[in-house]
């Protein structure tokens, strides 16, 4: 038999054996998604020999898998996350809830879940389970876990019980009326805070975990609070609360302990007897405890401290006539506040706790107020020697950059010096000989020793500033930083592609990479963070990113300078993580077929091994695979879009397809979609139902946003037109927020458009500038003019192209049916947007329906209301795109009191 005969034949037999297998394939349904599998929380071992990861279903209850690296071992614990592997990687500790249906159970009582705590021995495979167990800590040598109970309902203070666990005896220690909790970095001791009823035996306490011994480092029947260990040493600081009867509320004396070891070297600060502090000040506790690198500073805040005193009554005759009135509650907008009232509202929590950093030298028992009304937002070098400073009040109030002058303040002397002039924001370098900051589209060092300013990067030719980030504000921004190393000799900085090794003197630079010709961007992609340096001899890796291929991968420079390609594919690769002590490396890896898992391999990275295997079922259904699109915009700019293809596709016939948009998009390429029924823009869905879904790149001009997107959409789904796939008279357009806002605007200048669907647009830009994005209480101007809006003036100074870019000016000229969702709360663009464009269509007459969701913010959190826009999305393209039967509220809305909220009421 001829060798072509017999491959034939082979070739025969194996058709006969696939096709019935192909023909098991089914359609996905809605009914189907529930089953979908998401992982959360992985966590590797620090020995690099166990791996732990949680898995969500997309409907259903969860669990959490333990796994041993190299071995068919594995464990499954249903209902449980938070895992936590011991330092020594000889124990897993895990969260153990309910199940979903138990959990809704519990909600209609009005009563919580209360989680265990489960407890695996590594070495043995036993599994410990401990009852109502609230939170949970492994000590840093892993000898000991604290597991903190839940707090009995009679209990009126914050103290609760807590077992201590000795892991090598397996014997456990209950302490009661403890409210806080914090192991040393050594794991050599414990401190708790005793909070009692009666408030005696209040005070600090210190366990040591070889002896087991107990020491009372104060007690009083005060509160204690602000528990903060050192770092690295054996210094241990708290507060105590202290008052008086001529201020209101509390303030706080400290204690601070250089060495633990040495209880007798007690340091007190206590600014009642020493009036230390500014007249009328207080310590405050909710600005935390921080320790200085040497041990010998102690940080915290301090604040006014409110006189007790009565209000002068008021005995005017206007007050006689509205006595016992109400207070009114009249908010008073002057056009010089800064922020904002609706801004101090949101931030009155943080407002009312605002504080003064100062420094307490223990060494001279001296103080030293670091920030005060000028000089405020004070953060310190990374060698805590020195702070910085920021003083926004010449620019004031700012309505575009917020800008500040830059100080930098000696924290033993206080004396300050001013660096910068208008410039909005500067860090240090992690041991404090520096501070850096981006200026004039170069880096620059600033060497607080010698007074120095620096340009590091003047003598490179290339563009540090993010030219592409085009937003209306006075300079780009920069490409980004990567560490420093140890000793703050360098750092590394970013262009558009590659990462440079930069000498902070200024004197010398590396190129580390040469992603430039291959149009491949290089970042270095942190595997350790407990320090935030490099080590001069340390290995450094790098995600790569094909800008044009969509390709990732990692690459790694050794400690020879030599980089080397570690995995590059044409996938998602991502969340690259390294064992703490060994040369064990996880990473996750997917696209658009493969369902994103987990895989390990060692230094060498060769033959990866699956660690995880999720969503088999995807077999059994029709999956499509995306397609990456290049197309030119009619600027002339080269572009691209993700293409996902319907599921069971037939080549030669025509589908219709959505265009999902938003800024750039096709960076998701090979993303695995998972199918959902409480997404309106679930891509996975519509490839499901017969659609191809596409996501266009959009890139702008200023003061043309919508224009802008007009010139990259059309053109993009032009270019996908032309391969003969797409049905032209079936087209949708959809996008939330701000793409919500280009889905309206686009329907206005083309007819390409059969259906569109826009959740929460942006429809007067007139109107929206001078709103409010409520979340944070920020005016919307300096969004426009500084941000996303990309309107770089005021639209009293550029009305033509605020009116040309808006949707609701544009109405008139539009053919094609919209959908609108709204919330009532919207905090982001304000609801009467949509009223206002509700009222313009009803007008023009043209076809559109709002969907308003009562009580909803930007984006829907109900379940109900999820589900219920995203079914209603679907059936509005289904029916003017498909041609399927419209449902009565597409053809004649639902009266208000046949609304499902009435109905439920009747």
């Amino acid at each position: 038999m001829s060798l072509k005969n017999s491959l034939f034949g082979v070739l025969a037999v194996l058709l006969l054996l696939t096709s019935p297998l192909k023909a098991q394939k089914k359609n996905l349904a809605p009914a189907d998604y529930a089953q979908w599998e998401q992982i959360y929380a992985a966590s590797l071992s620090d020995a690099g020999n166990w791996f732990a990861y949680q898995i969500s279903l997309v409907e259903g209850d969860g669990w959490l898998m333990l796994i041993k690296v190299n071995s068919e071992e594995e464990h499954k614990f249903m209902y449980s996350s938070q895992p936590t592997f011991s330092n020594d990687s000889k124990w897993f500790a895990f969260r153990i809830g309910v199940s979903e249906e138990e959990e809704e159970k519990l909600k209609k009582d009005d009563k919580s879940v209360k989680y265990d705590l489960g407890l695996v021995n590594l070495t043995s495979a036993k599994v410990d389970t401990f009852k109502a167990i609230q939170d949970f800590e492994f000590s840093e040598s892993g000898s000991h876990l604290v597991m903190k109970k839940y707090q009995a309902e009679e209990v009126k203070t914050s103290g609760t019980d807590i077992v201590i666990r000795n892991l090598n005896t397996g014997t456990n220690q209950l302490m009661g009326n403890v409210s806080d909790f914090r192991f040393n970095d050594a794991g050599t001791h414990l401190a708790v805070v005793i909070d009692a009823n009666e408030k005696l035996g209040n005070g600090v306490q210190l366990l040591n975990l070889s002896t087991n011994s107990i020491s009372v480092l104060d007690s009083d029947t005060e509160a204690y609070k602000g528990l903060t260990w050192h770092e690295e040493k054996s210094a241990l600081a708290f507060m105590k609360t202290t008052s008086d009867t001529v201020h209101t509320g509390d303030s706080h004396i400290v204690f601070a302990y250089p060495d633990v070891t040495k209880p007798s070297a007690q340091k007190v600060f206590d600014h009642t007897q020493n009036n230390a502090l500014p007249e009328d000040f207080k310590v405050v506790e909710h600005a935390g405890i921080e320790w200085a690198e040497d041990a010998e500073t102690v940080f915290f805040g301090i604040k006014e401290w409110e006189l007790e005193k009565e209000e002068p009554k008021d005995t005017s005759a206007i007050a006689k006539l509205n006595e016992g009135m109400d207070s009114t509650n009249v908010e008073v907008w002057h056009w010089q506040d800064d922020p904002i009232q609706p801004q101090q509202q949101v931030r009155q929590s943080q407002l009312k706790e605002a504080n003064y950093l100062s420094a307490w030298h223990l060494d001279n028992n001296e103080f030293m107020q670091l920030e005060d009304e000028q000089i405020e937002n004070v953060s310190l070098t990374g060698d805590q020697e020195h702070a910085i400073g920021y003083d926004p009040n010449p620019y004031e109030p700012a309505f575009r950059e917020e800008w500040n002058d830059v100080y930098v303040i000696n924290v033993k002397s206080g004396d300050r010096k001013m660096i910068l002039e208008r410039h909005e924001n500067v860090d240090s370098s992690p041991g404090g000989e520096y501070i850096y900051y981006f200026q004039d589209n170069n880096w620059f060092t600033y060497h607080i020793g010698n007074d120095k300013h620096t340009n590091i990067t003047g003598n490179i030719d290339t563009r540090f500033q993010n030219y592409k980030a085009i937003f209306g504000a006075e300079d780009f921004p920069p490409f980004g930083t990567g560490q420093w190393v140890e000793g703050d000799d360098w750092l590394l900085v970013y262009d558009e592609f590659d990462v440079y090794r930069i000498w902070a003197n200024g004197e010398n630079y590396e190129k580390l990479t040469d992603g430039t010709a291959s149009e491949i961007r290089y970042r270095q992609n942190r595997i350790d963070y407990e320090d935030d340096h490099l080590s001069e001899n340390e290995a450094i890796y790098f995600s790569k990113y094909g800008y044009y291929t969509k390709d990732r991968g990692y690459a790694r420079l050794d400690n020879r300078n030599q980089l080397t390609e570690l995995i590059y594919d044409s996938k998602m690769i991502s969340r690259l993580d390294k064992a703490e002590s060994t040369n064990d490396f996880v990473f996750m890896m997917e696209s658009a077929t493969e369902s994103p898992d987990f895989y390990h391999v060692n230094y060498d990275f060769e033959n990866p091994t699956a660690l995880t295997n999720t969503n088999t079922q995807q077999d059994e259904y029709y999956w499509a695979d995306d397609e990456l699109v290049t197309f030119t915009n009619a600027r002339g700019d080269k572009l691209q879009g993700r293409l996902l293809y319907p599921a069971n596709y037939e080549e030669g016939k025509k589908y219709p397809m959505i265009t999902y948009i938003y800024e750039l998009r096709s960076q998701n390429m090979h993303n695995y979609s998972i199918p959902t029924r409480t997404s309106p823009y679930n891509m996975r869905r519509y490839s499901s139902e017969g659609y191809f879904v596409f996501e266009p790149d959009i890139n702008y001009v200023l003061r043309d946003p919508g224009v802008s997107a007009v010139e990259s959409v059309v053109p993009a789904v032009e270019k996908v037109i032309e391969s003969g796939m797409i049905d032209e008279t079936k087209i949708g357009l959809t996008g939330h927020s701000w793409g919500a806002y280009q889905t309206a605007f686009i329907i206005t200048q083309t007819d390409m458009f059969n259906s569109a669907v826009a959740g929460a647009p942006l429809t007067n830009m007139v109107s929206m500038y001078g709103s409010v994005y409520w979340n944070s209480g920020t005016p919307d101007a300096q969004i426009f003019e500084v941000s996303q809006g990309r309107f770089p003036d005021p639209y009293w100074h550029d009305w033509e192209n605020f009116i040309e870019n808006s949707p609701i000016f544009q109405m008139e000229d539009n053919t094609t049916p919209l959908l609108v969702e709204f919330g009532t709360e919207d905090g982001a663009v304000d609801f009467n947007q949509g009223v206002e464009l509700y009222n313009t269509m009803r007008r023009m007459e043209k076809p559109y329906v709002m969907l308003v969701y009562e009580g909803e913010n930007h984006g829907l959190r109900r379940e109900e209301n999820r589900i219920d826009y995203a079914t209603r999305a679907f059936q509005w393209h289904e029916h003017f795109l498909k041609g399927k039967d419209a449902p009565k509220w597409i053809k004649s809305g639902i009266p208000y009191i046949e609304r499902p909220a009435m109905k439920d009421k009747k």
